[in-house]
């Protein structure tokens, strides 16, 4: 791994944000590919893919890009471990994806994303990874792949955020407690949202896969994890609400719960 990768002071840049630079779109169908170039050679090419998208417009989708200052306060306020996640100071880039509330779009079950640059090497063991946060709010991790060569991850979101991409330090073992008590959170959130019987089956399969977790038996919380994904997929629509809308008037719960659990099981692989 090079300094690059976590070195905070490898560039520094005067103000907290610059303005968002003009961004290439190019929608067919669900799948949405951008193209981001940023003062000082910053770049990136995203991709959003969506299972069912309705009113999807680039004027719709409400993205932008901008570079951070990430040695300002603001920003580092919102990372939870200030000490091990720390910027990828050679990627300054953040993400944001905020639809205006009366734009019209919606999209149903899961969106992924993925995220290349060439601004970042991936090496094995590479702490690197893609994290999303509301706006102004706490980055969390969402990998889900990595990919080899120049650096390349996907995430997976039931609703939209700012995106960035953080060196991550913590002992993976760290990083599974964390998401398995985010899955846990979020499904107590949403159960008054979700069919009782449906709600009581997930809940079995989570209380399993944190018992297996504190057995270290990964293999099998993963493989459950598929089984909780799958119960999901099986009740969409129906017993689980699975829509996102920019009036912001429903949850998407579905896609939520499914993006925890994709997050989770990647990083179930690296504590094997």
């Amino acid at each position: 791994m090079t300094a690059k990768f976590f070195a905070v002071t490898a560039i520094i840049f005067s103000t907290l944000s610059f303005a968002s630079q003009p961004l290439s779109v190019n929608i067919q169908g669900n799948r949405v590919d951008v193209v981001v170039h940023l003062p000082g050679d910053i770049s990136a090419d995203l991709t959003l893919q969506f299972e069912n998208a309705v009113g999807l417009t680039k004027e719709s989708l409400g993205l932008s890009a901008e570079l951070i200052d990430v040695t300002s306060l603001d920003f580092i306020e919102r990372l939870s471990d200030k000490i091990n996640i720390t910027p990828a100071a050679a990627f300054p880039m953040m993400i944001t994806i905020e639809p205006k509330a009366n734009s019209g779009f919606s999209f149903s079950g899961l969106a992924s994303v993925d995220i290349h640059t060439h601004n970042l090497e991936y090496t094995a063991g590479t702490p690197l990874r893609f994290f999303k946060a509301p706006l102004n709010g706490e980055f969390k991790d969402i990998t889900m792949t990595m990919g080899s060569g120049s650096y390349r991850a996907r995430g997976s979101t039931g609703r939209f955020s700012q995106f960035v991409i953080l060196a991550d330090l913590r002992n993976p073992l760290v990083v599974v407690e964390q998401k398995i008590g985010d899955l846990q959170s979020a499904l107590n959130e949403f159960s008054p949202l979700i069919n009782a019987v449906v709600y009581s089956d997930l809940l079995k399969d989570v209380n399993e896969i944190n018992q297996l977790i504190l057995t270290q038996d990964y293999n099998s919380a993963s493989n459950k994890l598929n089984v909780f994904n799958q119960r999901i997929n099986d009740n969409c629509g129906v017993n689980i609400p699975d829509v996102w809308r920019s009036s912001r008037d429903i949850r998407n719960v579905a896609g939520e719960l499914m993006a925890y659990a994709k997050t989770l099981r990647f990083s179930l692989r690296l504590v094997n």
